[in-house]
């Protein structure tokens, strides 16, 4: 849900890493966030084959000794089983507590925009947000998925004008008041805005579809209690549909899995609105840190992408919809007497620096963690399981992904 904004940071306990031979058990590990307040607009465009897609339960011969198992059924482990069977690691098993794309995935606004995040993350996180878009458009094309992504210009708005400094890369425009004003009639007068012209959106829960038919065995309703280790490997995960044996464990639970995985993080609230029609359709996504506002297939808008720090509840609470639709109608007057017609709240999992972890797990050689993409999962998603897939078939890191470790926590505290 984050649309390139500023990440705070907090940070929560870490735990010992895996030893040389234990069991543990823990709570149920799934979703790794509270249930979302309300339904998401996504959940009511979804055809009844697409929604069991979703929710396929246990299959009748569940596979207890996969060669890759993958725990968390988000938009991240899906990318993960769908790029561990694209390297040909074998027999992939993924499980979810609840149902695929059930915590943040399914919740998110869609904007897949690299560009947009140029001033407010590193070079790293920026070249695997390039990588991941192209590889969103090579996965639609191979899928001859046409509905898979919407292409559309994103614009960052610049309200105080452009920052001291500034320099217009070659994938964005720099443009003035009036350049602005003409590409969205609607808008509110702005000062200044930058335009990243190759950007795209996604529908979230039709993704997690089109990549769920192609992750191997999927079964829902089925949770990590536990896991046993000998030496630096894990050798037997407990579930609540009984005992796994895997060659190769890909964590991907939004919130890092603890005791097992030592990651500062929380999850951060957000809340977002989709409105009936409005009559008019932007050309472009609008972006602003901690808000952005889009147009939906049906001919509504989608607003807002909050951050409600230390809020745990799942309630939708009516003061931050009412925030949202005034923000909306000061930045697109001709939108202030739209409707909401479907409301809702998810919990992003973010870490201490606001950057994911795509990391080995240290101490262990058979298990990888990718978690804390704070409102980027889906963007980051395809390049984040194909680096996952590439390393776990090399045992090398991929360049891309080595500004994500676990260790640069322990270096920077």
């Amino acid at each position: 849900m984050r649309i390139a904004g500023s990440r705070q940071t907090a940070s929560s306990p870490t735990c010992d890493p895996a030893a040389s031979r234990r069991s543990v058990a823990s709570p149920a590990i799934g979703s790794g966030s509270p249930r979302v307040g309300w339904a998401p607009v996504w959940t009511a465009t979804l055809k009844p084959a697409d929604r069991a897609a979703l929710d396929p339960g246990i299959p009748d011969d569940l596979d207890r000794h996969p060669d890759v198992l993958v725990v968390g059924g988000g938009v991240m482990g899906l990318a993960a089983a769908v790029f561990c069977r694209r390297a040909g690691l074998g027999r992939v098993l993924l499980i979810e507590a609840d149902r695929l794309a059930s915590a943040a995935s399914g919740g998110a606004a869609g904007a897949l925009a690299p560009e947009l995040h140029h001033l407010t993350d590193p070079p790293a996180f920026v070249q695997l947000a390039r990588s991941s878009l192209a590889l969103y458009r090579q996965l639609a094309q191979q899928w001859n998925a046409t509905r898979l992504l919407r292409w559309a210009p994103g614009l960052l708005l610049l309200p105080d004008g452009p920052p001291p400094g500034l320099r217009p890369w070659p994938e964005v425009e720099l443009l003035d008041a009036g350049q602005a004003a003409e590409l969205v009639p609607d808008l509110v007068p702005m000062p200044a805005a930058l335009l990243a012209r190759d950007q795209a959106r996604v529908h979230p829960l039709r993704l997690a579809v089109a990549l769920a038919r192609r992750a191997g065995s999927v079964a829902t309703g089925v949770a990590m209690t536990g896991l046993q280790t000998a030496g630096d490997r894990i050798v037997r995960v407990r579930t609540t549909a009984g005992v796994l044996h895997p060659g190769v464990v890909v964590f991907a639970t939004g919130l890092a899995p603890t005791p097992w995985v030592s990651v500062p993080q929380r999850l951060v609230k957000g809340h977002l609105v989709a409105t009936e029609p409005v009559g008019f359709r932007l050309p472009c996504g609008i972006h602003l840190p901690g808000f952005g506002i889009g147009s939906l297939e049906y001919g509504g808008l989608l607003a807002g992408g909050t951050r409600e720090e230390g809020d745990r509840s799942p309630q939708v609470r009516d003061e931050v919809i009412g925030f949202i639709r005034r923000r909306l109608g000061e930045l697109l007057p001709a939108a202030r007497s739209a409707r909401v017609r479907h409301r809702w709240c998810c919990f992003r999992p973010a870490t201490a620096d606001g950057q994911p972890v795509i990391d080995r797990v240290a101490g262990l050689g058979n298990a990888w963690v990718s978690a804390g993409h704070d409102g980027t999962g889906l963007l980051l998603a395809p390049a984040t399981g194909r680096a996952l897939a590439a390393w776990i078939a090399t045992g090398q890191a991929p360049p891309q992904v080595r500004n994500f470790d676990l260790a640069r926590f322990a270096r920077s505290g």
